[in-house]
Protein backbone atom coordinates (compact mmCIF):
# COMPACT_ATOMS: atom_id res chain seq x y z
CA UNK A 1 0.00 0.00 0.00
CA UNK A 2 1.48 3.46 -0.83
CA UNK A 3 1.75 6.59 0.57
CA UNK A 4 -0.71 7.92 -1.79
CA UNK A 5 -4.43 9.50 -2.02
CA UNK A 6 -6.52 7.40 -4.02
CA UNK A 7 -9.36 9.54 -5.34
CA UNK A 8 -12.49 7.36 -6.41
CA UNK A 9 -15.56 8.15 -8.77
CA UNK A 10 -18.28 6.22 -10.63
CA UNK A 11 -19.28 7.98 -13.88
CA UNK A 12 -22.59 6.97 -16.53
CA UNK A 13 -22.29 9.08 -19.02
CA UNK A 14 -21.97 12.48 -17.58
CA UNK A 15 -22.77 16.12 -18.81
CA UNK A 16 -20.60 19.27 -18.19
CA UNK A 17 -20.43 19.24 -14.22
CA UNK A 18 -17.86 16.23 -14.88
CA UNK A 19 -15.32 18.69 -17.10
CA UNK A 20 -16.02 21.21 -13.80
CA UNK A 21 -15.32 18.41 -11.37
CA UNK A 22 -11.97 17.40 -13.37
CA UNK A 23 -10.76 20.36 -13.29
CA UNK A 24 -11.46 21.34 -9.60
CA UNK A 25 -9.91 18.25 -8.77
CA UNK A 26 -6.75 18.74 -10.76
CA UNK A 27 -6.26 22.49 -9.04
CA UNK A 28 -5.85 20.36 -5.35
CA UNK A 29 -3.34 20.91 -3.35
CA UNK A 30 -2.14 18.14 -1.20
CA UNK A 31 0.90 16.57 0.89
CA UNK A 32 0.97 14.00 -0.83
CA UNK A 33 0.19 12.25 -4.53
CA UNK A 34 -3.27 11.39 -5.53
CA UNK A 35 -4.60 8.56 -8.47
CA UNK A 36 -7.81 9.32 -9.44
CA UNK A 37 -9.62 5.22 -10.49
CA UNK A 38 -12.79 5.87 -12.38
CA UNK A 39 -15.15 2.87 -12.70
CA UNK A 40 -17.24 3.57 -15.57
CA UNK A 41 -20.03 2.40 -16.32
CA UNK A 42 -21.85 3.69 -19.46
CA UNK A 43 -22.39 3.31 -23.03
CA UNK A 44 -20.96 6.52 -25.20
CA UNK A 45 -17.47 7.13 -26.08
CA UNK A 46 -16.82 10.87 -25.09
CA UNK A 47 -17.09 10.26 -21.58
CA UNK A 48 -14.70 8.38 -21.40
CA UNK A 49 -12.20 10.48 -23.68
CA UNK A 50 -13.16 13.64 -21.15
CA UNK A 51 -11.87 11.32 -18.24
CA UNK A 52 -8.72 9.97 -20.12
CA UNK A 53 -6.50 12.69 -19.80
CA UNK A 54 -6.89 13.02 -15.83
CA UNK A 55 -7.15 9.52 -15.04
CA UNK A 56 -4.55 6.66 -13.68
CA UNK A 57 -6.69 3.62 -14.24
CA UNK A 58 -10.03 3.78 -16.05
CA UNK A 59 -12.50 0.15 -15.09
CA UNK A 60 -15.09 -0.36 -17.20
CA UNK A 61 -18.03 -2.78 -16.66
CA UNK A 62 -21.75 -2.65 -18.55
CA UNK A 63 -24.38 -0.13 -16.99
CA UNK A 64 -26.62 -4.11 -16.11
CA UNK A 65 -23.32 -5.16 -14.18
CA UNK A 66 -23.52 -1.91 -12.28
CA UNK A 67 -24.90 -2.34 -8.57
CA UNK A 68 -24.04 0.22 -5.38
CA UNK A 69 -22.36 -1.75 -2.77
CA UNK A 70 -20.55 -4.82 -5.34
CA UNK A 71 -19.37 -1.41 -8.02
CA UNK A 72 -17.96 0.84 -4.86
CA UNK A 73 -15.88 -2.92 -3.41
CA UNK A 74 -14.63 -3.13 -7.02
CA UNK A 75 -13.54 0.43 -7.40
CA UNK A 76 -11.73 0.48 -3.98
CA UNK A 77 -10.03 -3.06 -4.57
CA UNK A 78 -8.60 -1.24 -7.23
CA UNK A 79 -6.62 1.96 -5.64
CA UNK A 80 -3.12 1.44 -4.57
CA UNK A 81 -3.38 4.00 -1.75
CA UNK A 82 -3.37 4.41 1.79
CA UNK A 83 -5.79 6.79 1.73
CA UNK A 84 -9.62 6.32 -0.16
CA UNK A 85 -11.36 8.92 -1.30
CA UNK A 86 -14.96 8.36 -2.41
CA UNK A 87 -16.62 11.66 -4.36
CA UNK A 88 -19.83 12.33 -6.80
CA UNK A 89 -18.49 13.77 -9.89
CA UNK A 90 -21.54 16.33 -9.43
CA UNK A 91 -19.87 16.90 -5.85
CA UNK A 92 -17.80 19.75 -6.91
CA UNK A 93 -15.12 20.78 -4.32
CA UNK A 94 -15.56 24.30 -2.96
CA UNK A 95 -11.52 25.20 -2.51
CA UNK A 96 -8.16 23.61 -3.85
CA UNK A 97 -7.63 22.33 -0.20
CA UNK A 98 -10.86 19.97 -0.09
CA UNK A 99 -8.75 17.20 -0.86
CA UNK A 100 -5.98 17.58 1.85
CA UNK A 101 -8.58 18.63 4.56
CA UNK A 102 -10.43 15.18 3.81
CA UNK A 103 -7.22 13.02 4.15
CA UNK A 104 -5.44 15.56 7.05
CA UNK A 105 -7.37 14.11 9.92
CA UNK A 106 -6.16 10.76 9.22
CA UNK A 107 -2.42 11.40 8.09
CA UNK A 108 -2.10 13.11 11.62
CA UNK A 109 -3.84 10.38 13.21
CA UNK A 110 -7.17 12.00 14.22
CA UNK A 111 -9.84 9.38 12.48
CA UNK A 112 -9.94 6.71 10.36
CA UNK A 113 -12.64 8.19 8.39
CA UNK A 114 -13.48 11.49 7.52
CA UNK A 115 -16.89 13.13 6.44
CA UNK A 116 -16.68 16.13 4.65
CA UNK A 117 -19.45 18.52 4.32
CA UNK A 118 -21.93 18.68 1.63
CA UNK A 119 -23.29 22.39 1.04
CA UNK A 120 -26.38 23.66 -1.38
CA UNK A 121 -25.39 25.48 -4.16
CA UNK A 122 -26.35 29.25 -4.61
CA UNK A 123 -29.71 29.79 -6.41
CA UNK A 124 -28.46 30.56 -10.57
CA UNK A 125 -24.88 28.49 -9.92
CA UNK A 126 -24.97 27.02 -13.48
CA UNK A 127 -23.46 23.62 -12.62
CA UNK A 128 -26.59 22.71 -10.99
CA UNK A 129 -29.44 24.19 -13.34
CA UNK A 130 -33.24 23.55 -12.08
CA UNK A 131 -31.89 22.08 -8.46
CA UNK A 132 -34.32 20.64 -6.13
CA UNK A 133 -35.61 23.18 -4.04
CA UNK A 134 -35.68 21.40 -0.32
CA UNK A 135 -31.89 20.69 -0.85
CA UNK A 136 -31.69 24.02 0.64
CA UNK A 137 -30.81 23.71 4.72
CA UNK A 138 -30.62 19.81 4.41
CA UNK A 139 -34.41 19.54 4.47
CA UNK A 140 -34.39 16.74 1.71
CA UNK A 141 -33.57 14.54 4.28
CA UNK A 142 -35.60 15.84 7.47
CA UNK A 143 -37.75 12.31 7.73
CA UNK A 144 -36.78 9.91 10.94
CA UNK A 145 -35.76 6.57 9.21
CA UNK A 146 -31.98 7.22 10.17
CA UNK A 147 -32.39 8.88 13.54
CA UNK A 148 -32.10 5.70 15.40
CA UNK A 149 -29.26 4.42 13.14
CA UNK A 150 -27.11 7.46 13.59
CA UNK A 151 -27.51 7.43 17.44
CA UNK A 152 -26.14 3.89 17.54
CA UNK A 153 -23.45 4.16 14.87
CA UNK A 154 -21.07 7.26 15.90
CA UNK A 155 -23.76 10.02 16.08
CA UNK A 156 -22.36 10.78 12.12
CA UNK A 157 -24.42 10.47 8.97
CA UNK A 158 -21.88 8.47 6.40
CA UNK A 159 -21.90 9.30 2.66
CA UNK A 160 -20.08 8.10 -0.41
CA UNK A 161 -20.14 11.78 -1.81
CA UNK A 162 -17.74 13.18 -0.36
CA UNK A 163 -15.60 10.44 2.07
CA UNK A 164 -12.47 9.48 2.96
CA UNK A 165 -10.68 6.39 5.24
CA UNK A 166 -8.14 4.28 5.41
CA UNK A 167 -7.76 1.45 2.95
CA UNK A 168 -8.09 -0.83 5.51
CA UNK A 169 -11.05 0.18 6.91
CA UNK A 170 -12.32 -0.43 3.74
CA UNK A 171 -10.75 -3.89 3.86
CA UNK A 172 -12.17 -4.89 7.17
CA UNK A 173 -16.07 -4.20 5.94
CA UNK A 174 -16.67 -2.80 2.73
CA UNK A 175 -19.95 -1.83 0.63
CA UNK A 176 -21.33 -5.09 -0.76
CA UNK A 177 -24.88 -6.46 0.62
CA UNK A 178 -27.09 -3.46 -0.25
CA UNK A 179 -28.31 -2.03 -3.52
CA UNK A 180 -28.87 1.16 -2.47
CA UNK A 181 -27.31 3.48 1.14
CA UNK A 182 -23.75 1.47 0.58
CA UNK A 183 -22.13 4.26 2.74
CA UNK A 184 -24.92 3.05 5.76
CA UNK A 185 -23.80 -0.47 5.75
CA UNK A 186 -20.10 0.83 5.78
CA UNK A 187 -20.74 3.00 8.68
CA UNK A 188 -22.55 0.37 10.27
CA UNK A 189 -19.68 -2.79 9.72
CA UNK A 190 -16.84 0.22 10.84
CA UNK A 191 -18.11 1.76 13.98
CA UNK A 192 -18.61 -2.54 15.01
CA UNK A 193 -15.17 -2.48 14.53
CA UNK A 194 -14.12 0.23 16.46
CA UNK A 195 -13.22 2.65 14.00
CA UNK A 196 -13.59 6.79 14.58
CA UNK A 197 -15.60 8.47 12.28
CA UNK A 198 -15.17 12.79 12.51
CA UNK A 199 -16.89 15.30 10.39
CA UNK A 200 -14.80 18.25 8.81
CA UNK A 201 -17.03 21.11 7.49
CA UNK A 202 -13.73 22.59 5.86
CA UNK A 203 -13.54 19.42 3.44
CA UNK A 204 -16.97 21.12 1.57
CA UNK A 205 -18.37 20.24 -1.36
CA UNK A 206 -21.31 22.10 -3.40
CA UNK A 207 -23.97 19.35 -3.86
CA UNK A 208 -27.57 19.06 -5.35
CA UNK A 209 -30.02 17.06 -7.43
CA UNK A 210 -33.13 18.08 -9.92
CA UNK A 211 -36.16 15.91 -10.02
CA UNK A 212 -38.47 17.76 -11.94
CA UNK A 213 -40.98 15.20 -11.97
CA UNK A 214 -42.78 13.35 -9.28
CA UNK A 215 -42.11 9.63 -10.98
CA UNK A 216 -38.27 10.67 -10.30
CA UNK A 217 -38.49 11.60 -7.10
CA UNK A 218 -40.61 8.67 -6.36
CA UNK A 219 -38.40 6.25 -7.50
CA UNK A 220 -35.11 7.64 -5.76
CA UNK A 221 -36.94 8.56 -2.27
CA UNK A 222 -38.39 4.40 -2.53
CA UNK A 223 -34.49 3.28 -3.35
CA UNK A 224 -33.07 5.06 -0.01
CA UNK A 225 -36.12 3.04 1.57
CA UNK A 226 -35.41 -0.05 -0.09
CA UNK A 227 -31.19 0.28 1.08
CA UNK A 228 -32.36 1.25 4.75
CA UNK A 229 -34.31 -1.94 4.96
CA UNK A 230 -31.16 -4.02 3.73
CA UNK A 231 -28.97 -2.17 6.30
CA UNK A 232 -31.35 -3.48 8.91
CA UNK A 233 -33.47 -0.37 9.48
CA UNK A 234 -37.37 -0.15 9.57
CA UNK A 235 -39.35 2.73 8.89
CA UNK A 236 -42.54 1.61 10.46
CA UNK A 237 -45.90 3.11 10.01
CA UNK A 238 -45.59 5.16 12.71
CA UNK A 239 -42.30 7.15 11.53
CA UNK A 240 -44.56 7.24 7.92
CA UNK A 241 -47.54 9.35 9.94
CA UNK A 242 -44.96 11.58 11.65
CA UNK A 243 -43.17 12.70 9.13
CA UNK A 244 -46.11 13.24 6.99
CA UNK A 245 -47.92 15.14 10.09
CA UNK A 246 -45.03 17.71 10.12
CA UNK A 247 -47.49 20.98 9.48
CA UNK A 248 -44.30 23.29 10.16
CA UNK A 249 -42.86 22.09 6.88
CA UNK A 250 -46.21 21.88 5.13
CA UNK A 251 -46.29 25.89 5.82
CA UNK A 252 -42.92 26.16 4.32
CA UNK A 253 -44.47 24.93 1.02
CA UNK A 254 -47.19 27.59 1.72
CA UNK A 255 -44.98 30.30 1.95
CA UNK A 256 -42.63 28.85 -0.87
CA UNK A 257 -45.98 29.01 -3.31
CA UNK A 258 -46.64 32.47 -2.29
CA UNK A 259 -43.44 33.67 -3.15
CA UNK A 260 -43.13 31.57 -6.28
CA UNK A 261 -40.19 30.09 -5.65
CA UNK A 262 -41.11 26.35 -6.35
CA UNK A 263 -41.13 25.47 -10.04
CA UNK A 264 -42.59 21.31 -10.30
CA UNK A 265 -45.23 19.68 -8.83
CA UNK A 266 -42.52 17.27 -7.12
CA UNK A 267 -41.53 20.42 -4.59
CA UNK A 268 -45.33 21.73 -3.96
CA UNK A 269 -45.62 17.44 -2.60
CA UNK A 270 -42.41 17.10 -1.42
CA UNK A 271 -43.53 16.87 2.39
CA UNK A 272 -46.11 14.55 1.16
CA UNK A 273 -44.06 12.09 -1.68
CA UNK A 274 -40.97 11.91 0.54
CA UNK A 275 -42.29 9.91 3.82
CA UNK A 276 -45.08 7.83 1.16
CA UNK A 277 -41.78 6.86 -1.30
CA UNK A 278 -39.46 5.95 2.12
CA UNK A 279 -42.55 3.27 3.63
CA UNK A 280 -43.13 1.88 -0.29
CA UNK A 281 -39.30 1.52 -0.90
CA UNK A 282 -38.81 -0.08 2.88
CA UNK A 283 -41.83 -2.66 2.55
CA UNK A 284 -42.46 -3.48 -0.65
CA UNK A 285 -39.74 -3.07 -3.43
CA UNK A 286 -37.58 -5.82 -3.96
CA UNK A 287 -34.89 -4.01 -6.35
CA UNK A 288 -33.89 -0.40 -7.14
CA UNK A 289 -35.79 1.26 -9.93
Amino acid sequence: MKDLISVTIMVRDSNFILDEFLKRLSKQKTKLLYELIVLYYGKGKDTLRRLKPFSSKIIKISPGKFDLGVSRDFVCKNTSGEYVVTVSVDALPTTNSWLQELVEPMMSNKADIVQGEHRCPKHGDQNYPNFFYWERNYLFFYTSEGKRFFKQYGNIGLSCVNMAFRKKVWENGGFSGVSYCEDKIFQKRAYNSGYVSIFNKKAATLHAHSYTTIKSLFKRVSNEGLGWKQVGERYSIFLLLKDLLRFDLHTLVLKALIKNKLKYSSEVLFFVIRPVALYWGNHFVKSVY
